[in-house]
């Protein structure tokens, strides 16, 4: 047993356990609403989610609580009345059941039961005496990216509903490692490769089984017709295409011209692949000082849709920063082409702001994005590209410089002569022009010395008025500050404590020197200092009485 799922006690959340393993963490990461308990080291999930849970850990031999299948099963559908029909392999060998059953409802007996191995063993002959041949089924792939560096792929195949969130049905599927090597040895050898990968519809020959271990029905596929697969990813791209064409985007970035020189470089790409490494070592053997930006993307799997679309947004916000968009990507299968036949990555691309340049790596068919963007074949030929028009520019200039040099050479001997007949005359000018400013010059002069004696005569009789009144001013303001002052002087001698001590007053203190201004503040047998004109007396209360 791998793990279990089992229904908390409010029936709200599923719990799910299992000895950490980065595979099945995986796995529970992909289901919504899904928490982990730090403290129950468990992981939590709503119990509307019970079918998700059920799908998603089946294969991997969780025991699931019998609440949990009560759960699935209302989920699926309505539960079947678990007693074999007549005439069913479901029957012993002897035909005793059988007859029990076409005998009508009856209770079986206890010694009838069935261990749980040949309670599966019989189901899958059922299943497979109903499709005793191989059939061929269609459905779309999906779970199998999880599978990658297995010997044995089990995913799923989905028959989707437009519009809908969920699938309309689906059905578990093994591709064991013999058929395995063989089949996608034979796919990928192909005049028209084809790569396995989650999102594709294949027609797949396949046998109907049942694993008796876990009671899991499944498919076991036994081949795959690429043709259809082809064509399926032919039709999609062409709606997209005519979509594109009825919205008049089909030609909207193809026609942007390419801003020259295109030095400054947008890409979209892989880090980790062969076509960025190719693109960049092109760029720096060419010696031109290209300013390259490279935003790191998946270039293939259910993640590039939403890193393409999340680098074509950034690149869109930051547009005037760069002349060109880059997407690169190391070559592939059709299959694997055909990620960039997304509807909505098309869209992103065709109203793009920046002129858009694809280098995907393929050498013979064509995906949407190099229908409507600049297409080279690969990631060398977009640097190629872009050298080429930086080197074009080049001569370009070099070429209008050199013209440009003829022509000032000619228009400087012509204005030459112009020139120096002007300088001539401009020296006549010049010469009278000094003269009559310089008679103006002295003019100025002597009216702005007859000028400023005048001001200055006005000035001086104006401090001198000034001198005056502030001197009286001054003079009164000391007058009435003498008087104050010595009107302060005056209370001062009046108010002088030892004045009034003289005449037969006493300042009463407590011991920490405070003046004691009232009885209230005083009590029995406290100590108290009392000042009077030639000395001070320490003395000690015996009673206090107050007036009133």
């Amino acid at each position: 047993m791998t793990g279990t799922v089992e229904l908390d006690r409010d029936g709200t959340q599923l719990l799910i356990r299992f000895p950490y393993r980065e595979d099945l963490v995986s796995v529970v990461k992909t289901l919504p609403n899904r928490r982990w308990d730090p403290k129950g080291k468990t992981w939590r999930v709503p119990a509307k989610d019970a079918e998700l849970v059920y799908k998603a850990f089946v294969r991997h031999l969780f025991d699931f609580a019998p609440e949990i299948m009560s759960l699935v099963a209302g989920t699926l559908g309505e539960v079947k009345d678990p007693r074999p029909a007549a005439g069913l392999p479901f029957a012993g060998a002897d035909g005793a059941d059988a007859d029990a059953a076409s005998a009508g409802p009856s209770r079986p007996s206890p010694a009838d039961a069935l261990t749980i191995s040949r309670l599966n063993q019989r189901v899958r002959d059922a299943l497979q005496g109903g499709f005793p041949e191989p059939l061929w089924v269609v459905g779309e792939i999906t779970d199998l990216d999880k599978q990658a560096g297995k010997k044995h792929l089990f995913f799923q195949l989905v028959e989707k509903q437009p519009n809908a969130h969920r699938p309309r049905a689906a059905v578990e599927v093994a591709l064991f490692e013999r058929t395995a090597q063989t089949l996608l040895g034979k796919l990928a050898s192909g005049s028209d490769p084809v790569t396995l990968r989650d999102g594709i519809e294949i027609r797949a020959l396949v046998r109907v089984d049942l694993y008796v271990g876990s009671g899991r029905f499944q498919l076991v596929i036994e081949d795959i017709d690429p043709t259809f697969t082809l064509g399926k990813l032919a039709l999609s791209r062409e709606q997209v295409l005519r979509e594109l064409r009825d919205k008049g985007l089909a030609e909207r970035n193809r026609s942007l011209p390419l801003p020259l020189p295109p030095l400054r470089l947008a890409v979209l790409a892989s880090p980790d692949s062969d076509g960025w490494s190719d693109f960049h070592r092109h760029l720096e053997e060419s010696g031109i000082g290209f300013v390259v930006t490279l935003l790191p993307v998946k270039v293939q799997g259910i993640e590039l849709k939403p890193d393409m679309l999340a680098g074509l947004h950034w690149f869109t916000l930051h547009a005037q920063q760069f002349d060109v968009l880059c997407i690169l990507r190391g070559g592939g299968s059709r299959t694997d082409l055909a990620w960039f036949d997304d509807r909505d990555i098309a869209l992103a691309v065709a109203r793009h702001p920046l002129k858009v340049l694809v280098g995907i790596g393929h050498q013979r068919d064509q995906s949407v994005l190099d229908v409507i963007a600049h297409a080279e074949k690969t990631p060398t030929a977009v640097a190629e590209h872009l050298v080429r028009a930086v080197e074009q520019t080049r001569a370009q200039l070099q070429q209008l410089a050199a013209h440009l040099r003829t022509a000032v050479d000619l228009a400087l001997l012509l204005r030459r002569s112009d020139l120096r007949e002007l300088a001539a005359g401009l020296s006549s000018a010049l010469a009278a022009r000094l003269q009559r400013e310089r008679n103006f010059l002295g003019t100025a002069a002597r009216d702005l010395h007859a000028r400023a004696l005048l001001r200055c005569q006005h000035e001086t009789t104006v401090l001198q008025r000034g001198n005056e009144r502030l001197a009286r001013g001054t003079q009164r303001i000391f007058e009435r500050r003498r008087g104050h002052l010595d009107h302060q002087a005056t209370r001062r001698r009046l108010l002088d404590p030892a004045r009034v001590l003289g005449r037969g007053y006493a300042l009463v203190r407590d011991a920490g020197g405070k003046v004691l201004p009232s009885a209230r503040r005083l009590r029995a047998d406290q100590t108290i200092f009392v000042r009077m004109r030639d000395g001070t007396v320490r003395s000690r209360t015996e009673q206090v009485d107050l007036d009133g």
